[in-house]
């Protein structure tokens, strides 16, 4: 935005130097003279000028073109979405995975994050879920998970996932503040989209 604003500005005082170089002169210079009909610039001098805020104007289009492309670009939609996943999964480093069996073998897994779906987050987040998905459930990268069960209550959705660790003891510890990747996404096809309702980890009530 403040690029956008410079840009404008200068364009404009560059216009202000081709029409009207010598008001211009006027409004800017003239003050800091005693007599300054006897110091105005001469005629070539504001052709010269007229010249340079030609010029200028034509750069400040280029340049303005060239960094609206490279901000609509598919490096920078790239490093936006990346940006994005960072933020909402603690880590840029996510896989899409299919929905596992309601009922599954092992222990309790932690649900390390909730995300709730529609097409604006898909995009955001450069996710291709399942056509009905309405939520994710983010697991952290160190857990294989074996089954899912979600069930919806009123005003609630509670997730239960189980599974074994595949890693070290010490990664797999409550507590920590940022998942192993790459974390693992699970698409939820729910009765009707979250909305209110609060997204509850049954595990994390054990």
């Amino acid at each position: 935005m403040a690029l956008i604003i410079g840009g404008v500005l200068l364009i404009a005082l560059a216009l202000w130097t081709v029409i009207a170089p010598r008001q211009q002169w006027r409004v800017l210079n003239a003050w800091r003279y005693r007599d300054p009909g006897a110091n105005e610039p001469s005629d070539l001098s504001y052709n010269l000028g007229r010249a340079a805020g030609a010029v200028t104007i034509m750069l400040v289009i280029v340049l303005g073109a060239v960094l609206i492309r490279a901000e609509s670009s598919p490096e920078a939609d790239a490093r936006d979405a990346r940006k994005a996943r960072d933020q909402r999964f603690g880590t840029s480093s996510v896989e899409m995975a299919t929905q596992p069996p309601a009922v599954g073998t092992g222990d309790a897994v932690p649900v390390w994050r909730f995300v709730p779906l529609d097409q604006d987050n898909a995009d955001r987040l450069d996710l291709d879920p399942p056509a009905g998905t309405d939520l994710v459930v983010a697991v952290d990268g160190v857990y294989r998970v074996n089954g899912l069960t979600v069930r919806e209550q009123g005003q609630t959705v509670t997730v239960t996932v189980t599974g074994t660790c595949t890693q070290g003891e010490m990664l797999c510890a409550p507590g920590r503040t940022a998942p192993f990747p790459p974390v693992h996404l699970y698409p939820v096809d729910l009765k009707s989209p979250v909305g209110t309702r609060e997204l509850i980890d049954q595990n994390a009530e054990r």
